[in-house]
């Protein structure tokens, strides 16, 4: 339930506190006094617009909601992280002097969206030009599903289940057709590409190793002569001097003087190793240069490999193409060669499956069917009972001769079934049934919501998690005993509900067991209002002016006690 509503520079009201009361609260008060500006900070808590005109300044609109018996919304804050104070949660909407919008919700800033889908689920306003379960037709087929209850929930499910999974299945059907068409397309390609890359065997830089081995090839001659002149000049022959003949001589020469001096030992141990590194050098140039094969066989073997490796990357390449395009050695064409093994992989198996899941679509659209006819069957009996209701209810509120009629026609399969629910109705005997809101004036528009609302809510099974009913001048265009009979339900509503009502009618207040008023004052040219819990003396005062215009009449304070008396006794 709502508890508290506080508004802050909205209209005629500068900062009024409303405490509810769990039942019926009705909120009445002077034309002009600001009652409209209730349902309109109300709106604001549920992500609706403010009128800029109506704005001072800054505007803030928090509301204190009770989340006893509301498990989903409780489940869905708590995701959110908001914070509750004993049960309660606390909802801030502010409207900035620049015209921008801020929620919280238990402390945790949220888009107006999201206030709008979780403060929305407990909270419902009416009003003359907002009666949506009356117009929209996936709006009465929610009403009559709620109505029906166990009798259609499990169906619902049951059906919706089936709808995701045919729909998934359908998605899936897709994939693979596009799936085989591709390897239609490229999948033997692919293979012959992937087959030729398996028998030519190329390895990783393989024709970057073969270029370069091939240069050297190309200029043995040149390499053989200067490593061995190389090789020469470090361990030299008979015929002349080299470095290294010239290093024993130095180690030698340092050897003696170490004797003498054991400071030069280091030195002769560098030495040593310096005459040990030359030998290795020196032969290692000796063995590459008697390594070198300049033979034509092997140049012209290498060349043929290069030659294979060249035309393999030109010919698959451009049918294995990697993010860069088609590759442009063998080291990328084996990359994109494992993209390539990996896709066909994909081929593997589509058509199996394709079968599989055909056949188990086939299935689906059976059960489909089934579960549509009996959530059909389902609804059609819940329509006849809630039909019954609604025309009982419009009996208390003085339409005995309306003839209501909940409709369920076949339309487009959708996830919640192949059902159109209409609302119809008969305003007197003789007239043709029309959907609800065109057959309907203004003050029967107003009691059919209200016999709609008091039967879908005498129908609820879980009574923890009572529903806020926010009305707006629902009494309009009505009055009498009319106006009593909707006093009645609207108390009768409140049995099940928290239901919170603008009203310009006594016979409605009346009934009320919280009563609040929006009172106008005016100081020097500037007019506001502020809201008061009324006890019975002021409720009879208030009730008096309602029916006489007169708070101060004996005769219609009289009237107005006897009002609240008699309201009394027909039950809250």
């Amino acid at each position: 339930m709502l508890s508290t509503l506080r508004i802050r520079q909205i209209g005629v009201i500068d900062d009024a506190l409303l405490e509810f009361g769990p039942g019926f609260t009705a909120l009445t008060g002077e034309t002009g006094a600001g009652k409209t500006m209730i349902v309109t900070g109300l709106t604001m808590l549920l992500g609706g617009r403010l009128d800029r005109g109506r704005t001072r300044g800054s505007s803030t609109v928090d509301g204190t909601l009770a989340l006893a018996g509301h498990t989903e919304l409780a489940a869905a804050l708590d995701e959110l992280g908001a914070d509750e104070d004993d049960g309660e949660v606390l909802v801030v909407r502010r409207l900035t002097r620049d015209g921008r919008s801020r929620a919280q919700i238990g402390g945790v800033p949220v888009p107006i969206g999201t206030l709008a889908r979780l403060v929305g689920t407990a909270v419902t306003v009416h009003g003359q030009s907002d009666q949506q379960r009356l117009r929209d037709p996936e709006e009465q087929r929610d009403a009559l599903d709620r109505f029906a209850g166990e009798s259609v929930g499990p169906l619902l499910e049951r059906h919706r289940e089936i709808w995701r999974e045919r729909s998934a299945l359908t998605e899936r059907l897709t994939e693979l057709d596009a799936l085989l068409r591709e390897r239609d397309r490229r999948g033997t390609a692919l293979t012959e590409a992937l087959e030729r890359l398996e028998a030519a065997d190329p390895q990783q830089g393989e024709d970057e190793a073969l270029r370069a081995e091939i240069e050297r090839l190309g200029n043995a001659e040149e390499l053989r002569g200067a490593a061995g002149q190389a090789a020469l000049a470090l361990v030299g022959d008979d015929d002349g001097p080299a470095a290294g003949a010239l290093l024993d001589i130095a180690s030698e020469s340092l050897a003696r003087a170490a004797r003498t001096d054991a400071t030069l030992a280091p030195l002769t141990e560098r030495l040593d190793a310096l005459r040990i590194e030359l030998s290795d050098i020196a032969a290692e140039l000796s063995r590459y240069a008697d390594g070198i094969d300049a033979s034509p066989g092997r140049i012209e073997e290498a060349n043929e490999r290069l030659h294979e490796l060249t035309v393999l990357v030109r010919d698959i390449g451009p049918l294995l193409p990697g993010p860069d395009g088609p590759a442009e050695d063998i080291t990328a064409l084996l990359e994109t060669s494992r993209t390539a093994a990996q896709e066909l992989d994909r081929f593997e198996g589509a058509e199996e499956e394709r079968t599989a899941a055909a056949a188990r679509l086939e299935a689906l659209e059976g059960e489909l069917d089934e579960a549509a006819t009996a959530l059909t069957v389902a609804r059609t009996e819940a329509a006849a009972t809630l039909s019954a209701a609604v025309q009982e209810e419009l009996r208390h509120l003085e339409m005995p001769d309306a003839a209501i009629r909940v409709d369920v026609s076949e339309r487009s399969h959708r996830a919640h079934g192949r059902d159109e629910v209409t609302i119809l109705l008969a305003p007197h005997p003789g007239a043709d049934h029309l959907p609800v809101a065109q057959a309907a004036s203004g003050g029967e528009l107003s009691r059919v919501m209200l016999a709609l609302e008091v039967a879908l809510a005498s129908s609820r099974s879980d009574r923890s998690a009572a529903p806020v009913f926010v009305f707006d001048e629902i009494d309009a265009g009505i009055g009498g005993r009319a106006a009593l009979a909707v006093g009645q339900r609207l108390a009768r509503l409140a049995r099940h509900a928290q239901v919170i009502v603008v009203t310009h009618l006594p016979q409605v207040a009346a009934h009320a067991s919280t009563h609040l008023q929006i009172v106008k004052s005016t100081d020097g040219g500037t007019t506001s209002s502020t809201v008061e819990t009324l006890d019975r003396p002021g409720r009879i005062r208030e009730l008096a002016r309602m029916l006489a215009g007169d708070d101060a009449s004996d005769v219609a304070l009289a009237h107005a006690e006897e009002l609240l008396d008699e309201a009394g006794r027909t039950g809250r």
